[in-house]
């Protein structure tokens, strides 16, 4: 089975979302306890715990990797289609948002740039760029998010680059962005649905779905790709079927009739794509990607197993394979992350994707 593309390479992508950096490095618990923080908890920034970024960047260990879901999943495409800022890759992948203008803006652009991923990000003097603080021990880790410039970006910049965007050949939105910035979201849609050009959604969190169900449905109805997990398709459909073929099938007549692939990460079980034949009412096919096997022992972090698979998919799909080849992408990629903690990896290592 071919992917959505049926055999056409893709030459380039652009993504808009969130440009956040992370901050790693190990930490103490007691550094824990003062901050009144938990390992395995997201607790955004207060005035209780903002003592935890300067906690971590004093540590001689200190790293800062470009974090946010869409970044993530750049980050890995690129490094999928080995590419890095010596390639002579003939794709390009670009990041478009907002960041402050503050010495993180600069770290996340060398980072990108190193993995090959194009940098398009306004300035946004009066605010600072979105971080998160990213404590780890051991294979513990929590993390406080802080978002600030990666929510401001505006329309005026986005007209300003609006050929540069359009150069293009597809647009990826993320969920988590659509819901702060739906009518810059919509707009740059329209454009490119207009040109024929393909459409990625990546609903990002059942929150995004529930509390902004109409923002999100608009966008999907114009998507040709989603990806999302098992949670996610559920509220996406509105209800939860008898079994996965069923909850598919309600998803896909919940939204317009254009023959878009439904792409559902399910954990353990793997991934399904799915297609709708509207003409016909059923689905085409539910096709299963099973994920590579990993011991448990090996696992270290399962946070941005959803992003590396979107990442690996997509660079495999830019490349004109077939919907098995894309999946076997997301697969190994996610096996790679989960044995690291967040969403890093050795660029170096070339993973194996053939049929």
């Amino acid at each position: 089975m071919k992917s959505h593309s049926q055999g056409k390479e893709i030459k380039s992508v652009i993504a808009i979302g969130n440009p956040i950096v992370d901050i790693v490095a190990n930490i103490e618990k007691d550094a824990i306890d003062k901050y009144k923080l938990a390992w395995g908890q997201t607790v955004f920034a207060n005035d209780e715990n903002i003592g935890i970024y300067e906690e971590l960047e004093k540590k001689p260990e200190v790293t800062y990797v470009p974090g946010g879901s869409i970044q993530n999943s750049l980050r890995v495409c690129s490094w999928c289609l080995q590419m890095n800022n010596t390639s002579k890759a003939k794709k390009k992948v670009t990041m478009l948002g907002c960041t402050g203008d503050d010495p993180y803006r600069q770290k996340i652009i060398d980072a990108l740039k190193e993995n090959g991923v194009t940098p398009l990000l306004q300035i946004e003097k009066e605010a600072s760029t979105s971080r998160c603080a990213v404590a780890v021990q051991d294979k513990e880790r929590c993390l406080v998010p802080q978002i600030k410039a990666s929510n401001l970006l505006n329309q005026e910049f986005v007209d300003e680059h609006m050929k540069e965007i359009l150069s293009h050949e597809a647009l990826i939105i993320e969920g988590y962005f659509l819901i702060e910035r739906f009518e810059i979201c919509k707009g740059l849609v329209e454009k490119f649905k207009e040109q024929g050009k393909p459409v990625i959604l990546a609903l990002s969190a059942v929150f995004c779905v529930n509390a902004h169900r109409d923002e999100m449905l608009e966008i999907a109805n114009q998507a040709d790709i989603i990806f999302c997990n098992m949670e996610e398709c559920e509220a996406l459909a509105g209800e939860k079927g008898e079994n996965y073929s069923d909850t598919f099938l309600i998803a896909h007549k919940k939204l317009s009739k254009i023959g878009r692939h439904l792409i559902v990460t399910c954990g353990s079980r793997g991934v399904f794509v799915s297609k709708y034949n509207y003409e016909e009412e059923r689905l085409d096919f539910v096709l299963q990607g099973f994920p590579t096997f990993i011991k448990k022992s090996e696992i270290v972090d399962l946070n941005g197993a959803g992003d590396a698979f979107l990442g690996g998919y997509i660079s495999q799909w830019m490349r004109g394979k077939s919907v098995n080849v894309c999946c076997k992408a997301g697969n190994s990629a996610s096996g790679v992350i989960i044995k690291n903690v967040g969403c890093t990896f050795d660029k170096n290592v070339v993973l194996d994707f053939q049929d």
